[in-house]
């Protein structure tokens, strides 16, 4: 069995790739000039994101954590609020300049706030919750930051562009022991819409019965 917790660093791998793609993009238009309309866009799609899977965390993550190592998740509910202030401006700066700088900062933040959850917050719940505490967990974080089922082949689509074909074998299969049936059913298609057909045959590999799940 992958431990469940697995997936949710397939998830952060997703937020640093697309904020580093975003943050590299908004530079250029701020150096060699262009439009700023469709990153922002992007960025607000991001931040939507991160939003629910913030919230998630603070409400089915955070406190497990506090159980077993108390003071610890505070710390991460205060990068929570600065990560959202710096998403709002970058969203209203008033130029491209001023938002190549809010979003280099934002970018920093994310990135060091992510990696000290992959070094503190998930290996201490991986050491000190067993496997069926851990497929808890993951299902009330999905519960708060899947996006509704109208939307939901956007997310397939940004989740797994993203990844490489060890993340996205990771989560499929995470999905395929913790969803019903029926969950999983409706999420297989859109799976293999949103990759590659080299992905999604590495994926059938790597993920019994996947194909069969259509």
């Amino acid at each position: 069995m992958v431990p469940p917790l697995d997936a949710v660093t397939v998830v952060h791998n997703a937020f640093r790739r697309d904020l580093t793609e975003i943050d590299q993009a908004v530079y250029k238009v701020a150096r060699h000039g262009g439009d700023l309309s469709p990153l922002i866009d992007r960025l607000l799609y991001f931040s939507d994101i991160l939003d629910r899977h913030e919230k998630g965390e603070e409400r089915a993550v955070f406190p497990e954590v506090d159980r077993v190592a108390p003071l610890l998740a505070p710390l991460f509910v205060d990068d929570h609020r600065e990560m959202s202030e710096g998403l709002g401006n970058v969203a209203g700066a008033p130029d491209e300049l001023a938002a190549t700088r809010a979003l280099a900062i934002l970018h920093a933040h994310v990135r060091i706030h992510l990696a000290n959850e992959d070094t503190y917050i998930y290996p201490v719940l991986r050491d000190r919750i067993d496997l069926d505490e851990q497929a808890t967990i993951v299902g009330q974080l999905w519960g708060r930051s899947f996006p509704p089922d109208e939307v939901l082949p956007q997310y397939m689509n940004w989740l797994f562009g993203l990844v490489n074909q060890e993340d996205q074998a990771t989560i499929t299969t995470v999905w395929k022991q913790l969803m019903t049936e029926k969950v999983f059913g409706v999420c297989t298609p859109l799976i293999q819409d949103a990759v590659t057909t080299d992905d999604w045959s590495e994926l059938t590999r790597r993920v019994p019965g996947l194909a069969e799940s259509i």
